[in-house]
């Protein structure tokens, strides 16, 4: 209503300055009726805003602005009149009356937009006067309900207060249970919270740890009256920040720790379980840890322990024994039927044919003996390892049934084979053991048989899955049959059938042993089927490989060593300084040109400033590793120099790792200087840059029992040749070596003592190529074994015990090497 009756006044005031500036025509009235024209638009933006809600009066506003248009116009006409023709035609426009017409309506129309809204402020003011008294209603039924409330509430409280009560009293009494049920259980139970407060801990702990019954407050407190050691850490001494039980405010579940404790003088061994004891809102409130004594529990075992390295030591000796005492029989056995043989062609005279015939029989079972024991104690001893190729099953089998064919001609009974048409012509599979153990099968089922006849089947059982075929060889014959109490017992070492049968047929009962052990290695399965007088079946089912025919062997390159090395540029990078020092006796011995740099920083630097023709790399060395360097060399200085890598490799595939960065050969620690001479030879021959087949005649020196401490740990063959016969370089290697390995073994034994497990493999590894270079292989294949454990990141008590063995056999080798 103020914005319509503004709107009316402004317009007013517009027709005013226009009646204004025809009596004085004052230019200032014009002006002002521009800035009267600029709030009228104004007025007339907010009276929209007020009425976009009410469509009736949005018309009246519009109606409105359309008469103050018209009043504007028509001013602005009557001032045009005077400025273009005469002030009088101006007054005579203006007594012709439209403006008192256009007043009017504005008047009306003000009028009318004022009625209404006075209608509808009264209309409000009605809904306003009624909502209070509703108003008034509503508070005073609340305050009724309010006050209904409160005392209904109080009643309430008042009976869930007795409830509390009684509440209260039950939990009490649980809790009062619950500690007596705790106290009552001989095992130590400890609750901590978050804070490391000892929360409760029941008499058996406080007796099992021999604390006193003043109260605990922390952990601190706890440690500080009594000595918790780490037997996993070398009797490390607890902290309240390492102890199982702190670990459980992290929300760790830990079961079978264990934790030493020196309690009067002696260590008592305690086992723990840790809980975290979990909030509603899934948060770690506190932690729980039960405990107990296991200290004859731990004896116990420890004897038992001691029992069982004695029962295998004794096993071990067994087996040493056997294998010796058949090798030692078996070198004049060699000689007695090698003599024998001779005499045969010698003897003319029937009677002395015969004794010699007696001879070579004899020789024969003995010697068939020898071996059955000798195979045995091998395969006890975990020494026999399947070396497969790939095999025609028809040849060995036609290999096999030429010598069992011979057999039983001899006894007069027949022997036959069947091969199914279906055997995959080649498999994989180790040839010789596959051979004995049909040899062994078919040869006792020809002793045990004295008529009617023995046969061998081959054939698939089912077809090839992934390449694997199940080969199902069946021996069958029509002999003196096993009893059926009897059947599970002829596969055990040094049974028979019967108590007659060795008298009969002789034998030692290890054949079987044996075959079952082989057909074990190859993950096959060995079955018995046997009637006591009709014979006896033996089934085998082996799971080969399927291979292709295999390629005929390339034409091998010849080559001459010493003519394709003589002229060759060599550069070593390896950071052992006896390594070092024997390189370069080996290629000064060869008048071949060496540098030798200590990492694959500086072999890098060499390489750039200098030409080679072949480069000799270590894999494990500091500032730069051989793998870096290798790649560096590909991507930046050449893609064609050959590259050798040699290194006491601890981790199967670290040749093919070699290979794939850009090596193009390798070379394990300890090496042989004639394989070294072979690989750089091959390697020097710009056209041959491919990875050279092994050089005749190299193997791998692997003593024959690691983990015992030989009778002698040198082994002077290989140092002889590594050498070349030189006593003085000899000696200066040991005195290198005795210089060194102090150090290098102080440095194994604080990694060890502080957990410390990269660096001791690293130590372990530098010291193992320190060890190959004095010839004490045996003892670097053993620190070999821990490093490769290391490498997996695995550690324990009794590997650091073996550190210690290792060092004082070190320690014997070094005296055994200046003694020289």
């Amino acid at each position: 209503m103020n914005q319509t009756a503004n709107f009316g006044l402004v317009t007013k005031d517009f027709q005013s300055n226009m009646r204004g500036y025809l009596i004085t025509q004052d230019n200032n009235l014009l002006a002002d009726n521009y800035n009267k024209k600029t709030e009228l638009v104004g007025i007339t933006d907010t009276l929209y805003n007020l009425v976009k809600n009410d469509p009736a009066q949005t018309v009246r506003v519009r109606q409105l602005l359309s008469i103050s248009s018209n009043i504007v116009a028509y001013s602005q006409e009557i001032v045009s009149i005077c400025r273009t023709i005469s002030r009088d035609s101006a007054f005579q426009k203006i007594r012709e009356g439209e403006g008192i017409r256009l007043n009017k309506s504005l008047t009306n129309k003000i009028n009318e937009i004022e009625y209404h809204e006075n209608h509808n402020l009264n209309t409000r003011r009605m809904l306003v006067a009624r909502t209070q008294e509703n108003s008034v209603r509503f508070i005073m039924v609340t305050a009724i309900v309010g006050l209904f409330l409160t005392v209904v509430s109080i009643i309430f409280m008042n009976l869930d207060k007795r409830r509390q009560v009684l509440l209260q009293n039950e939990i009490n009494e649980k809790e009062r249970l619950v500690s007596q049920y705790l106290e009552a259980i001989p095992d130590g139970v400890m609750v901590i919270n978050k804070q490391s407060e000892i929360v409760f801990l029941n008499q058996s702990g406080r007796e099992i740890l021999g604390l006193k019954p003043s109260k605990l407050i922390t952990l601190s407190d706890e440690l500080s009256q009594i000595t918790l050691l780490d037997p996993t850490r070398f009797h490390e001494r607890f902290t309240p920040e390492t102890l199982p039980v702190a670990r459980g405010l992290k929300g760790e579940k830990l079961a079978g720790n264990k934790i030493d404790l020196i309690k009067n003088d002696k260590i008592y061994h305690l086992e723990t379980n840790v809980q975290p004891v979990i909030g509603i809102e899934g948060e770690v409130t506190s932690a729980i840890t039960v405990f107990r004594d296991i200290t004859e529990r731990a004896n116990y075992e420890a004897t038992l322990e001691k029992a069982r390295a004695l029962a295998e030591k004794s096993v071990r000796v067994k087996d040493i024994f056997l294998s010796n005492v058949s090798h030692e029989i078996r070198t004049p056995l060699n000689a007695i039927i090698g003599f024998t043989n001779l005499l045969v062609g010698e003897v003319k005279e029937p009677k002395s044919m015969e004794y010699v015939e007696y001879i070579q029989y004899a020789g024969r079972n003995l010697l068939e003996l020898i071996n059955d024991i000798l195979d045995f104690s091998k395969i006890e001893a975990g020494q026999v390892h399947l070396e497969k190729t790939t095999i025609s099953l028809k040849e060995v089998v036609e290999s096999v049934s030429v010598i069992a064919k011979q057999k039983a001609v001899e006894k007069g009974i027949s022997y036959q084979y069947r091969l199914a048409d279906d055997l995959p012509a080649f498999v994989e599979a180790d040839k010789l053991r596959l051979t004995q153990i049909l040899l062994n099968v078919c040869g006792n089922a020809l002793k045990f048989t004295e008529k009617g006849g023995v046969t061998l089947s081959v054939e698939p059982v089912r077809r090839s899955v992934n390449g694997v075929q199940t080969i199902r060889m069946t021996v069958t014959d029509t002999g003196i049959g096993i009893a059926k109490d009897k059947l599970s017992d002829v596969f055990n070492r040094f049974v028979q059938a019967t108590e007659s049968t060795t008298r009969v047929f002789g034998g030692t009962g290890l054949g079987l042993s044996i075959v079952k052990s082989l057909v074990g290695l190859f993950e096959g399965t060995v079955k018995l089927e046997s009637e006591l007088g009709k014979g006896t079946t033996f089934i085998m089912d082996f799971p080969f490989q399927v291979m292709q025919a295999p390629a005929e062997p390339a034409e091998e390159i010849v080559i001459d060593p010493r003519e394709s090395i003589s002229l060759l540029k060599v550069l070593a990078a390896e950071d052992n300084t006896l390594n070092q020092k024997l390189l370069r006796a080996i290629f000064e011995r060869l008048k071949i040109p060496l540098s030798i740099v200590n990492n694959g920083q500086e072999a890098l630097d060499k390489l750039r400033e200098e030409e080679f023709d072949i480069v000799l790399m270590d894999i494990q060395m500091p500032v730069m590793d051989g793998y870096t360097a290798i790649k560096e060399i590909r991507k930046s200085i050449s893609k064609t120099i050959p590259i050798i890598t040699m290194t006491a490799h601890a981790m199967v595939g670290e040749k093919e790792e070699c290979l794939s960065i850009g090596a193009n050969s390798y070379i394990s620690k300890p090496f042989k200087e004639s394989e070294l001479i072979y690989t750089i030879a091959y390697l020097g021959n710009k056209g041959h840059l491919e990875t050279p087949s092994p050089a005749p005649q190299i193997k791998e020196i692997i003593p024959q029992q690691q983990g015992t401490m030989a009778d002698s740990i040198l082994n002077l063959e290989y140092l002889a040749e590594i050498t070349g016969g030189d006593n003085e370089l000899r000696a200066e290697l040991i005195q290198m070596f005795e210089n060194d390995s102090k150090t290098q073994l102080d440095t194994i034994e604080e990694s060890s003592r502080a957990g410390d497990l990269e660096r001791l493999r690293q130590s372990i590894h530098k010291f193992r190529s320190s060890l190959f270079s004095v010839g004490m292989l045996s003892t670097a294949n053993q620190y070999k074994e821990l490093e490769a454990i290391l490498k997996q990141g695995s550690w324990n008590n009794d590997l650091a015990q073996k550190l210690v063995l290792l060092k004082a056999e070190s320690e014997l080798g070094l005296v055994q090497l200046k003694l020289l």
